[in-house]
């Protein structure tokens, strides 16, 4: 059983019993038949149909999959266990029902990356490391692959067509004959058979459905190449954005743990204060409470950056387990105010956004699908030739063999015109009509779509950078605050609630800066990017300072 099991599925074997079972019926049947030729030239006995409904009615039994699927809705799916697992625990006598899946065994966790532990990794190297190991590049390098593997489809209508071919075999029939001529009413023929054959078929000609097809494949290779360049400029911005944001969350980290030892300066003033006498237990309990808030923004700040580092990681397609070290953009300059107007970007973006480029292509191919779908409509010449040989014998009613080798051909000229089809080649043509309809719609929506984008990103850079100059002042002024506060207070002129307060707003405004100076980063590259100005790694390689 584990032979059939393993290599011969059970649904196999029942229909190859089911094939003999027929068959043996219906050899005896014929054996039964051949002994009362001489009555019997009408339809099979009823004996040999019910056979015959038999078999197949088994035949059609052997491909029941009414197993394959659970039983009902709430019946999980009953697999056999792998044989590499081991045999899961016997249930219960009484057992809830669980729903599971076999192991999945062709799924494999990723190789380990090729990453230095001890090197420093810049923006540039991790977006290099990324663009050789995330697979959407590689699917949409296989996308244009394909399509260009079409292209060369598409021209091959125009080259002839060369077969070879061949049939062997041996042939049994028998051929009702008058009786006044053959005694039995019928001949016997038995033959034998060689056919070698080598054929050529060419269109000549067809009105221009060869040329449309080779156009439409052509648009559509530059629309697969192109979607090959997006993918690239879309692994680079989110690389980008990953690694800016990592960078927001690192100051944010470093600024939580600022805001933790301004709070602890306050809370050892005040037990310092009501050691001498001259602060309240109240006050030294809220001090403590403001050094617990601190811990806890801490906290919070540091499952920010893990959060940060992941995504960065799973942007580079890097297993989560991976150990990387990355260098700091706290002293990446920010980009300056755009001093382009927003029209000049707006035309600049239509002219390199690679989708829009995409969607012209994909409307052209549209064309030339009508130019094809219409050219069936006319009529079509083609030239079919082949040479062939005949080797082979006969015998009639067991008569000696009559053998045959000759060489035969023809040469072919064939003249087809499609006059009526039930309205299908009008319907395939009024099918490419709407597809193009549906093109011409698909890029005025994306135009309209990448130009909300160029223009809120162009709007996003200017409003980042006044976001982070506010959040610089803020800053400034809450160090300012905090310093005066804390020391009145240190010294027993201040109050509590001001040292806390001036120390809860100084680490808001460090918080502030720390995201305002990563988000104009992301800003500016999400500008390059709804532009299509984001092309390769070494864009931020260099950034010219504010």
């Amino acid at each position: 059983m584990d032979l059939f099991g393993s290599y011969f599925p059970a649904w196999m074997l029942c229909g190859a019993v089911g094939i003999v079972a027929t068959v043996i019926i219906g050899h005896r049947n014929r054996s039964r038949r051949s002994r009362h030729r001489s009555e019997m030239h009408c339809m099979p006995p009823a004996r040999f149909r019910r056979s015959a409904l038999a078999g197949c009615a088994l035949l059609g039994a052997c491909n029941d999959t009414s197993g394959l699927a659970p039983a009902s809705p709430d019946t999980p799916w009953q697999f056999e266990p792998s044989k590499e697992a081991p045999a899961p625990p016997a249930p219960a006598p009484v057992a809830a029902k669980r729903f599971a899946v076999p192991d999945n065994t062709a799924v494999q966790l990723p190789p380990p990356a090729d990453i230095d532990p001890n090197h420093l990794y810049s923006l540039v190297e991790l977006i290099d490391m990324a663009q050789r190991r995330n697979p959407a590049t590689r699917v949409a390098w296989e996308q244009a692959r394909q399509a260009a593997i079409s292209v060369g489809i598409a021209r091959a209508a125009y080259l002839p067509a060369l077969t070879a071919s061949a049939v062997a075999g041996w042939e049994h029939f028998v051929t009702p004959f008058p009786s006044n001529l053959v005694p039995q009413g019928f001949i016997i023929f038995n033959a034998q058979e060689f056919i070698p054959q080598l054929a050529v078929n060419y269109l000549l000609l067809d009105f221009g459905g060869r040329a449309a097809a080779v156009e439409a494949a052509g648009q559509l290779s530059i629309a697969g190449n192109v979607a090959f360049t997006a993918a690239h400029q879309q692994l680079i911005f989110n690389v980008a954005r990953a690694y800016f944001t990592l960078a927001g969350a690192d100051a944010a980290v470093r600024a939580a743990r600022q805001g933790l030892a301004d709070a602890q300066v306050v809370q050892q003033s005040g037990e310092a204060l009501f050691g001498r006498g001259l602060d309240t237990i109240v006050d030294v309990q809220l001090a403590r409470r403001a050094t617990a808030q601190a811990q806890y923004d801490l906290a919070q700040a540091e499952t920010a950056q893990h959060d940060a580092m992941y995504t960065l990681l799973a942007a580079m397609e890097l297993p989560p387990t991976t150990k990387l070290r990355v260098a700091g953009a706290t002293e990446r300059p920010l980009p300056p105010r755009t001093a382009r107007a927003v029209d000049d970007v707006l035309r600049e973006a239509l002219r390199q956004r690679p989708d829009l480029l995409a969607q012209v292509a994909k409307l052209r191919a549209s064309d030339a699908e009508i130019a094809a779908a219409r050219s069936a409509l006319f009529p079509k010449i083609l030239l079919s030739t082949n040479v062939q040989g005949n080797i082979g014998r006969l015998n009639v009613n067991n008569s000696p063999y009559f053998p045959v080798e000759k060489p035969q051909g023809a040469a072919l000229l064939k003249f087809e015109w499609p006059l009526y089809e039930g309205g299908l080649l009008q319907n395939k043509l009024t099918l490419a009509q709407s597809k193009r309809e549906e093109a011409e719609a698909a890029l005025q929506e994306r135009t309209d779509q990448a130009l909300r984008e160029v223009a809120l990103a162009y709007d996003q850079v200017d409003t980042g950078l006044q976001q982070y100059d506010a959040a610089i002042a803020l800053q400034t002024a809450s160090e300012a605050a905090f310093h005066s506060a804390s020391d009145s207070y240190a010294h027993g002129v201040g109050t509590l609630t001001d040292a806390t307060s001036a120390q809860t707003g100084l680490a808001t405004a460090r918080a502030a800066v720390a995201r305002a100076h990563a988000q104009s980063l992301i800003n500016a590259a999400a500008l390059a990017f709804a532009t299509g100005e984001l092309t390769a790694s070494t864009d931020f390689a260099t950034t010219t300072p504010r």
